[in-house]
């Protein structure tokens, strides 16, 4: 909470950047999401989607599943809805993933437009 309050105030040009693509030069799967969460912050969904459209529709899922799992665990209950992807939907996700990673390194049109912005 208190990273998304500083976010918000700060803006993501005083956070480090993604060391896989300093290093390498390609795109991995999560970078553009700093500002991708900045501009939800803001309310700017499409801009958002532009930097990270996966990480835009997989973080929410995350954060839900999260936030059920806390509300069991503070009532010391099991979460009011559980939901289990299991080992086939595991695999499926890190499919998509990589999928996501390769495509998005790929210099042509339309998966140039998977890559953040500069």
């Amino acid at each position: 909470m208190a990273a998304a309050v500083l976010l918000y105030r700060t803006g993501p040009a005083g956070w480090p950047g993604c060391l896989f693509h300093q290093w390498t030069g390609f795109h991995c799967p999560g970078c553009g999401m700093t500002r991708a969460t900045f501009a939800l912050l803001h309310g700017d969904i499409l801009k958002a989607f532009r930097y990270n459209p996966l990480g835009v529709v997989l973080f929410p899922i995350a954060l839900i599943g999260v936030l059920l799992q806390a509300i069991g665990w503070a009532n010391n209950r099991p979460p009011p809805i559980r939901w289990s992807a299991g080992s086939r939907g595991a695999f499926w996700i890190a499919v998509l993933v990589i999928a996501f990673w390769i495509l998005r390194n790929l210099p042509w049109w339309p998966f140039t437009l998977l890559a953040p912005p500069v």
